[in-house]
């Protein structure tokens, strides 16, 4: 399996868009109706490092994205604000349709790591996956 040398927030958006396009089986979404509702993952056994506690704490806290529809401007600029460092592994699922608006389920790891450590390479834009 190749190792990803790269990460930054434009393939980080590019990899989101090309999982967008794997659930929905098109490319012509129109950004402006797609919203995420990030859903942090807690993984018990799981090791932390200080930049984890500060996403989890600060970053990803629910004070400062629960329950909130995100776009994918604002999605990107919360989840790859440590870049090159990004979630280990990322959940991408279609939630609802909600007045002409692509809801999806954002699942994230609470472990930021290094390009070379991320997940779902095998699908050719870690660290995400579709959910179907």
């Amino acid at each position: 399996m190749e190792k990803i040398r790269e990460m930054n927030k434009s393939i980080f958006y590019n990899n989101l868009m090309l999982t967008i396009h794997e659930i929905l089986g098109n490319n012509n979404t129109n950004e402006d109706n797609i919203r995420f509702k990030i859903i942090p993952i807690y993984e018990k056994d799981k090791s932390f490092n200080a930049v984890d506690d500060l996403m989890r704490l600060v970053v990803l806290s629910d004070n400062n994205i629960g329950n909130k529809l995100l776009t994918i401007e604002e999605t990107v600029r919360v989840v790859a604000c440590q870049e090159p460092l990004v979630p280990i592994w990322i959940n991408i699922s279609l939630d609802k349709l909600e007045k002409d608006k692509f809801v999806f389920n954002f699942e994230t790891s609470l472990r930021f790591r290094k390009p070379s450590l991320l997940r779902n390479a095998e699908t050719g834009h870690p660290p995400f996956k579709a959910i179907f």
